[in-house]
């Protein structure tokens, strides 16, 4: 999905600890530090209302536009949690448990909450004011929570923009501070150390979009500071900027 010209909806997701599953890991369940955009899908999806495994094509790349920005600088905290041995169809605990590693986001004193800023337009814009319209309202199809259901989280401050409100720059001549997350294809060249001076910038691999049968459709690296402060980025492509905010931001696409 390219240039679409409609609303853009702002809202913060908010909650006491997160858990975002690396798809490459195996046994031990590590997390991403800010939510990839196939978790924000099923945020969406859970906000919107979507059946599970219902919003593949919905949400997809070619019809939304997904950004993600952190807010609040976070920690990991390793914590083995005991499951049910179910591999040999022990779902009575007649198998015993299994202990498995857990890593958890949490915010970094003195914050005391997780969280992070979405951004989302969507080629039907009539679903971009809806979903406004019942996050003013707090209601929300299906309870909302950051990776996993032992981290519930609530929406604060959503906020409609209008397409006149957005400015649009594309192929920046010169770096702009960046606010969100950023794709690393997007990205033309990484500024000089002097520019970063202070900042430290973080790198991982994440999943952007499944097919139906949620097999893996794209992934890409992404690179985003590691408190949450903007980078001096010049990108290719598009990126934005919203009158109450600083930075410019763009959206996960490749």
């Amino acid at each position: 999905m390219r240039g679409t010209d409609g609303p853009l909806l702002r809202f913060d997701v908010v909650g006491p600890m997160a858990h975002f599953r690396k798809f490459y890991t195996n046994s031990s369940s590590l997390s991403y530090p800010i939510p990839p955009r196939t978790t924000l899908m099923g945020l969406l999806a859970a906000l919107l209302g979507y059946d599970r495994d219902k919003y593949y094509e919905e949400l997809g790349l070619e019809r939304a536009r997904i950004g993600v920005a952190l807010k609040t600088p976070v920690r990991s905290f390793m914590q083995t949690v005991n499951y049910l041995f179910t591999k040999n169809e022990g779902w009575d605990g007649s198998q015993g448990h299994t202990q498995i590693p857990l890593e958890l986001i949490l915010p970094r004193p003195p914050e005391r909450l997780v969280r992070y800023r979405v951004y989302f337009q969507h080629r039907d814009p009539e679903r971009v004011e809806g979903l406004h319209g019942q996050l003013e309202r707090g209601e929300y199809r299906y309870p909302p929570y950051l990776g996993i259901s032992e981290c519930p989280a609530w929406i604060e401050d959503p906020k409609l923009y209008s397409p006149g409100e957005v400015s649009r720059v594309r192929d920046p001549a010169e770096p702009l501070e960046m606010g969100t997350a950023v794709p690393l294809p997007r990205l033309v060249e990484l500024p000089s150390p002097e520019r970063l001076m202070y900042r430290r910038l973080l790198k991982d691999r994440m999943p952007f979009d499944f097919h139906p049968d949620r097999r893996l459709k794209a992934v890409a690296d992404v690179i985003w500071e590691a408190e949450g402060r903007p980078l001096p980025l010049r990108l290719r492509g598009e990126v934005f900027h919203l009158p109450d905010e600083e930075a410019y931001g763009c959206f996960l696409e490749i």
